[in-house]
């Protein structure tokens, strides 16, 4: 397992924290999921736009730690490498697409 700090927007927390709260599962465990099923897709289109934080957006973003398998996080590095995006905002971005599937 690797344990890195990722940081999510707070629209993000709040509704993983409502999550955890109504599942009564750990936030390690329901991002390391959405991470599992994000890096297991086919498509990963390449980016064109900057893959970091733009200045003063620091403080709309929540640090949190998350338990990864040791496979998940080395695919989400490929990806990662093959796209142009930074891990942090492919986590992000696998938050969003399982908090929107849970939504539905």
């Amino acid at each position: 397992m690797v344990r890195p700090w990722v940081e999510v927007s707070l629209s993000q927390y709040q509704e993983l924290k409502k999550l955890r709260e109504e599942t009564n599962r750990p936030l390690s465990e329901i991002i390391r999921e959405a991470v599992s099923k994000f890096v297991r897709k086919k498509d990963f289109p390449a980016s064109t736009t900057a893959s970091y934080l733009p200045k003063g957006t620091r403080d709309k973003y929540k640090s949190v730690s998350a338990y990864f398998h040791r496979s998940d996080w080395n695919l989400l590095a490929i990806i990662s490498k093959e796209t142009g995006r930074c891990k942090t905002r492919l986590i992000r971005e696998a938050v969003d697409q399982y908090l929107g599937r849970r939504c539905s």
